[in-house]
């Protein structure tokens, strides 16, 4: 029982460890999107309010979700979640809902 609490708690340790920061989700953007989505990033940056950077973070300790907007004149579009150095992109939902 006590190797599997070690073990849990050890995960938990390596994921917060681990948990991306903004700058390496601006390379990533870059990297994925090119000029195309460093530029999206600065527009945003430019129509936000305040000191904002044009990205946000909500981090949750071992991931966090990253979005543009939700202060200024943009709305708040979620971009990605980010986990273990990792990224993964929050698609947008079609179909012929309400």
């Amino acid at each position: 029982m006590r190797l599997i609490i070690f073990l849990l708690v050890a995960l938990l340790v390596v994921l917060a460890l681990t948990n991306p920061n903004e700058a390496e989700f601006r390379a990533h953007m870059q990297q994925k999107h090119g000029i195309a989505g460093s530029l999206s990033l600065k527009v945003a940056a430019i129509f936000s309010a305040g000191t904002s950077t044009g990205v946000g973070r909500d981090n949750y300790l071992i991931f966090s979700r990253y979005y543009t907007g939700g202060d200024g004149i943009l709305p708040r579009t979620d971009l990605a979640w980010g986990v273990a150095g990792r990224f993964f992109d929050i698609g947008e939902e079609k179909g012929g809902g309400m």
